[in-house]
């Protein structure tokens, strides 16, 4: 009698790794659906990212072009600590010198979170209003906020820089 269980035991273990890939790529996928489309049509067409963006900021006092995302860029596929996220940023249609908002949303778990980054003035060396940024959304556990925060954290510094030193051409 032992026999057939051992045999269909051992029949499942080699079927379990078919299934992982499958995992994985059905994973690679839905982050696929969303990577490079602007903020605004996220919001529009992909009622999962609206919903998880508008639960992040919850009651959050930003300014109104948060609301629509109007003005940004595409979103892109990051990967922190082997996870994969897609990230989107916008900002007001005046400018993204002055005012930068980072959303980093995991398809998986429908969560969104990000930075309201406030970029020093180029002309103010001592400029100290990214004191002022905002954190929202940020997952309850301790080592991947901190993850996501210096990962987000180091995009808005190099974005600022990048924009307040554009390229000659």
């Amino acid at each position: 009698m032992p026999r057939p269980f051992l045999t269909i035991a051992l029949a499942s273990l080699l079927l379990v790794p078919s299934f992982v890939p499958n995992f994985a790529a059905a994973v690679d996928s839905s982050l696929d659906a969303y990577v490079g489309q602007q903020p605004e049509a996220l919001l529009k067409a992909k009622p999962e990212f609206a919903k998880a963006y508008r639960s992040a900021v919850g009651e959050l006092d930003f300014p109104a072009w948060t609301q629509r995302l109007a003005a940004g860029k595409r979103a892109e596929r990051v990967d922190i600590n082997g996870t994969g996220y897609i990230l989107t940023s916008a900002c007001s249609s005046a400018g993204c010198l002055d005012e930068h908002l980072y959303i980093l949303f995991d398809p998986q778990s429908g969560r969104a979170s990000g930075l309201f980054y406030l970029p020093p003035a180029s002309d103010n060396p001592g400029d100290t209003r990214t004191a002022f940024s905002r954190w929202y959304g940020m997952p309850a556990d301790k080592a991947t906020a901190q993850a996501i925060g210096a990962f987000l954290l180091e995009r808005a510094a190099t974005d600022a820089q990048t924009l307040a030193n554009p390229v000659k051409q």
